[in-house]
Order: structure tokens, then C-alpha cells, then sequence
């Protein structure tokens, strides 16, 4: 017997819109505010998805790291050479707080950058409203900047809910926005599906005992979905539609 679903959580980035762009460009910004190394697209996909402060984390320890290397090869020609560039390595992982600042100053001004719906999920949600399932994004983003992302690119009713940092709620992998969502729109855990493209969704899913959906076409790659408990994995909307209508009793 099917299990009944009356509402799907989307995460944002890496699930219903591609912002890899814009991620990226917010944080080369920042980095070179600092006098520091930008990041690549491939290293956006593997930093994100735990929220911005740990993003930039991983940018600072990616430049910290050059110096702390270099500093082993310095060790034995030259000790003090190597302890000038630890020392450098350790003040750019203190502007850990200035750098979460920075970024998220700029954020808002550069989140919509290059940011598109990753094929299908138009087709996906416009489907899901007209058979009455609630949509719903959380995100580990601020609420007030996930509204203004959504809202550059999907229209004005797509979204029953949307939950996101509200700098008080434990963010995913936590249980917390999950059970949040389902307690305003009055459902229980088992009537809703988590739909999301890494860990930090699939563990989130998986500590709320709900069920999940890995994208194949977000951030990160099938192995890890599927170390984390993915029950179904789709390469597109398209096909997220289909696993959603063969899987589940949907309404």
C-alpha cells in the first residue's frame, strides 16, 4: 500500500534552483575583499549545503591550507620562514567573523545572480498544486533572502510555505525545519516527503523519520546520496514527478 502524501519539501540550491553562480560570485567577492583566493564551481558544490558560515569556513581553510603547506616545506631549510607562514595561515582563519559578515552584506545584492529552475520542476510543482499538494522550500538560507531567490525565478503562488534561517531554529541536518513545516501546514511526518540534492537534506529526512528523494542533477554525487538514505534518486523534475506519482498515493 502506498503511503498517502499531502505535502513535498524541497530543499533550495541544488534541488529547485541552480545558484551555483551566484554562490560562487558572492564568495569570490568576499575572498578578494580580504586579499584572499576565490573559489572554483567545483569546490562551491562540495562547500555549500550546510550554510553560508560554514561555506566560508571552507573558503578560508582552502587558503589557509596553501600557507600551512607551504609551511612543512619550509620547516627544515628555514624554521622561522615556516612559523611566519603558519602564523599567516592562522590570521586568515581569524577573519572567520568578518567574512561571515562581509558575505552576508553582500549576499542579498548578488543571490539572484545567473539563478535558473533546474529542468522539470516547474512542470513538478505546477503538477503537485493542481492535484492539492502543499510545496514547500527549506533552506538553510535566510527566509528573507530564500523569498527574494524563489520569487526571481518562480511565480508568486508556487510555494505554500517556505522556511528558512531564522537565526533561532536549528538549520538542517537538524529535525527542527522539517517538523516545523509539517506542524503549520497540520500534517504528520509520514504525510510529507523531503526532496533535496545532499546530506545535509537526507539526514535531516532521516532524523525526522520522513522520506526522502535525492537529486542526481544538485551539488553533490549518487554515492553520497545514497550513503544517506535516499529512498528514490531522480535526474530531473521530470522524473521527480514520475517517482513522486509511482511511489506515493498523492492528496
Amino acid at each position: 500500500m502506498k503511503k498517502k502524501i499531502k505535502a513535498v519539501f524541497f530543499d533550495l540550491d541544488g534541488t529547485l534552483i541552480n545558484t551555483l553562480a551566484s554562490l560562487k560570485k558572492t564568495m569570490d567577492l568576499t575572498m578578494e575583499h580580504f586579499d584572499l583566493e576565490g573559489v572554483s564551481l567545483q569546490e562551491t558544490r562540495i562547500f555549500v549545503g550546510t550554510g553560508y558560515k560554514k561555506y566560508v569556513e571552507k573558503a578560508l581553510e582552502k587558503n589557509a591550507d596553501k600557507k600551512y603547506k607551504e609551511a612543512e616545506k619550509w620547516e627544515e631549510k628555514d624554521e622561522e620562514r615556516a612559523m611566519d607562514l603558519d602564523m599567516e595561515g592562522d590570521e586568515i582563519m581569524g577573519l572567520y567573523d568578518e567574512a561571515c559578515e562581509y558575505y552576508a552584506s553582500i549576499f542579498p545584492e548578488n543571490s539572484t545572480y545567473q539563478a535558473e529552475a533546474y529542468p522539470g520542476i516547474k512542470e513538478c510543482i505546477t503538477a503537485l498544486k493542481e492535484k492539492g499538494i502543499a510545496v514547500v522550500c527549506i533552506t538553510n538560507k535566510s527566509k528573507e533572502v530564500a523569498e527574494g531567490v524563489l520569487a526571481s525565478v518562480f511565480s508568486a503562488d508556487s510555494f505554500t510555505l517556505i522556511i528558512g534561517d531564522d537565526g533561532e531554529m536549528p538549520l538542517k541536518p537538524d529535525k527542527a525545519p522539517l517538523l516545523k513545516a509539517c506542524r503549520e501546514l497540520g500534517i504528520t511526518k509520514d504525510e510529507a516527503v523531503m526532496v533535496g540534492d545532499t546530506k545535509t537534506d537526507l539526514d535531516a529526512a532521516r532524523n525526522a523519520k520522513m522520506s526522502s528523494i535525492g537529486c542526481l542533477y544538485g551539488f553533490r554525487d549518487k554515492k553520497e546520496l545514497v550513503e544517506h538514505g535516499a529512498e528514490h534518486m531522480v535526474e530531473d523534475g521530470y522524473a521527480l514527478l514520475h517517482v513522486l506519482e509511482d511511489a506515493f498515493e498523492l492528496g
